[in-house]
């Protein structure tokens, strides 16, 4: 029997679990994660204080849902089970949950926007999800972009990163746009500094494509808010300031992967 050949060709870029991106052998750290070196505390603070005070009248909430006849005893049973201590622990996870929960509706949004650009058919889907990829079906066919890759992902060899942009799209007056769909409540600062990265990047391959090309010219920068009220184009302004602040992020996320384990 002749030798078995394995004639499967690996593609291009190749992200892992963790959102490392290879390409030629060389291991990059993703965009998101270099931007994890920000400091979003502010922000992040006073939704965690937010979701700590839901879980608390959530459960003073009785399950008729009369909200005139406020219901303490979940409450104070929670307090004789497990004490103070405990009752501290279980209401602050509630941040966790309500995380877990926007990452899987932004990650299922995502999916069927894909699928929606593609021309694809779409799947049954939880309700939240379907009223935003509703209205972000609608707005595709009203845009007049023409697709030009989705789920697409880029590496930037010399300053040692990779990614994974959305959307890269000509707009009814045949100009580059690169945009990215959020699903949350608001649009914040950094999303200029992402859309920066990925349109700096020389190289782009599309998802599981054994080839790679060099990154085309972006000629807009845009986020498309997907709610359950509709979509929002939302022009960003990338340009020279965004591109060294980007830079810098890089930086500063390899000295702190640097200093890991070091003691001072």
């Amino acid at each position: 029997m002749g030798e078995v050949t394995d004639l499967a060709i690996a593609p291009a870029i190749q992200r892992s679990a963790d959102h490392f991106y290879t390409y030629e052998g060389e291991r990059y750290p993703g965009v998101t994660g270099i931007l994890s070196i920000l400091d979003k505390s502010g922000p992040l603070m006073g939704w965690a204080a937010k979701m700590t005070a839901q879980a608390v009248v959530d459960m003073a909430i009785p399950a008729d849902g009369q909200l005139n006849n406020y219901d303490l005893s979940a409450l104070t049973g929670l307090f004789n089970s497990v004490g103070p201590s405990g009752v501290i622990a279980a209401l602050t996870a509630r941040k966790n949950w309500a995380n877990d929960q926007a990452k899987d509706l932004g990650t299922d949004v995502h999916a069927m926007a894909e699928l929606v650009v593609k021309g694809e058919p779409t799947p049954p889907m939880a309700e939240a999800t379907r009223k935003r990829v509703l209205h972000y079906a609608e707005w595709w066919k009203n845009a007049g972009w023409t697709l030009r890759l989705a789920e697409a992902m880029v590496v930037f060899p010399t300053h040692r990163y990779g990614g994974t942009f959305d959307l890269l799209a000509y707009d009814r007056d045949g100009k580059t746009v690169l945009a990215d769909v959020k699903t949350g409540k608001g649009i914040y600062k950094e999303v200029a500094l992402q859309l920066a990265a990925y349109s700096l990047a020389p190289i782009v391959a599309p998802t599981g494509s054994p080839k790679a090309y060099p990154m085309p010219k972006v000629d807009r920068h845009v986020v498309l808010h997907v709610t359950t009220e509709g979509v929002r184009e939302v022009e960003i302004a990338v340009g020279t300031a965004e591109h060294m602040a980007w830079l810098a992020c890089i930086d500063l996320h390899t000295w702190a992967e640097s200093m890991k384990g070091k003691k001072f």
